[in-house]
């Protein structure tokens, strides 16, 4: 997700196919053990049921939160409270943090939309529409395509990943043919700079011209890709099949994914795991030996943290937002059981730890942590392509 919470360490296909039974119904019985105590209870619900949409931020379908019905209230207050802080912290340029600006502002444009604020439409919208003017004013390229800001060293391939899916999720929104040529062409650009930096063995490093790969920016680049390419962008399909490949390789026999094989080889995390069977996920590949492996490396994981008296939140220990994150994607994407019982022990702690000011703490900025947050809690709500099943 950035020189932020994945890689200090150092986001559409069609939906996915069946998955084998064993495989599912192991994710069911193991996921439903790691809901808390009283999940699958019927509770009262509030009068009309529905949670309540202020603002511009669009109604959310609730046909996947109704397992945590009785957090729905809690939920879109919290969407509100999460954006309202984003506004706050978007300065003069549109850029929606002073810490990683490149990386926070695409993610939090990525939050903007997936909260369902519409490009333009009221305060939010007008704060959505900054994002994307910092992100493709002419100052905030080199000659290359690169995106970043002037001056800031710490977004460098994540911040321009980030940017660049934002900018291809924000595409379609746009007012004016002239406004989508703008973007469109920042993106064509962008996409060709990413292209033309994939290392050697199919990844890609934290500057254009880094020939050490990293898992992470691996990660990254290929979510942008596979969405540039379903938005309708031409993007050499033999460079998503060797960044592809390179996820294949970094997967050990435990199922766990290292975090690079140029850098610090056989080192792994959950966090780089779940990124990538969720990146794994968005290229189609839901029958790779792999992704199996990786699936039930990150079962095995929460299953730990369970019997210590944690939950499934902390299985990201190092990097809870990111970690997360990906995590939520992976279980959207199974959906039915193994998503209703991992979001029903994660929601509650992602809800639980929100400021009075809106934001989520982060080592990493609290932008960041908002924006990945609110990210996490919008899985469901349809808005965001990437997050399509």
């Amino acid at each position: 997700m950035n020189r932020i919470d994945c890689n200090d360490r150092g986001e559409d296909p069609p939906g996915p196919e069946p998955i084998s039974v064993s495989i599912a119904t192991s994710a069911l019985i193991f996921l439903l053990s790691i809901a808390p105590p009283g999940y699958g209870q019927t509770e009262e619900t509030s009068a009309g049921g529905a949670p309540r949409v202020q603002n511009t931020l669009r109604r959310a379908s609730i046909a996947d939160y109704s397992h945590l019905e009785k957090y729905s209230d809690q939920v879109e207050k919290a969407i509100e409270k999460g954006i309202a802080y984003l506004r706050e912290q978007q300065n003069g340029l549109g850029a929606l943090s002073t810490n990683y600006p490149v990386a926070v502002t695409g993610l939090g444009g990525l939050a903007f939309l997936g909260a369902g604020v519409e490009y333009n439409r009221g305060p939010e919208g007008e704060s959505l529409a900054r994002a994307v003017d910092y992100l493709v004013a002419p100052q905030r390229r080199d000659i290359r395509g690169f995106i970043r800001d002037a001056g800031e060293t710490k977004s460098r391939m994540h911040g321009h990943a980030y940017a660049t899916l934002f900018l291809t999720q924000v595409l379609g929104a746009m007012p004016t043919q002239q406004r989508e040529t703008r973007v469109r062409e920042v993106v064509t650009v962008a996409l060709e700079l990413i292209v033309d930096s994939q290392t050697l063995r199919g990844g890609w490093g934290y500057t254009p011209d880094d020939p050490q790969d990293e898992a992470s920016l691996t990660v990254c680049c290929l979510q942008v890709l596979r969405a540039a390419k379903e938005t309708g962008f031409d993007v050499p399909i033999d460079t998503i099949r060797r960044a592809v490949r390179y996820l294949k390789d970094c997967c050990e026999e435990d199922g766990s994914f290292q975090y690079s094989l140029t850098r610090s080889s056989g080192r792994t995390s959950y966090e780089i795991t779940a990124a990538a069977v969720s990146t794994l996920d968005a290229a189609g590949e839901y029958g790779m030996e792999e992704h199996r492996r990786g699936l039930k490396y990150m079962q095995r994981v929460i299953s730990t943290q369970r019997r210590q008296g944690k939950g499934a939140f902390s299985a990201s220990a190092n990097y809870p937002f990111y970690g997360n994150l990906y995590a939520g994607q992976v279980y959207h994407q199974l959906g039915g059981g193994p998503w209703e019982a991992w979001s029903a022990a994660v929601w509650p702690k992602i809800l639980e730890i929100q400021g009075d000011d809106g934001s989520w703490e982060s080592r990493f900025g609290d932008s960041y942590g908002t924006a990945a947050s609110l990210l996490i809690l919008e899985i469901p709500r349809g808005y965001l392509p990437i997050f399509d099943r």
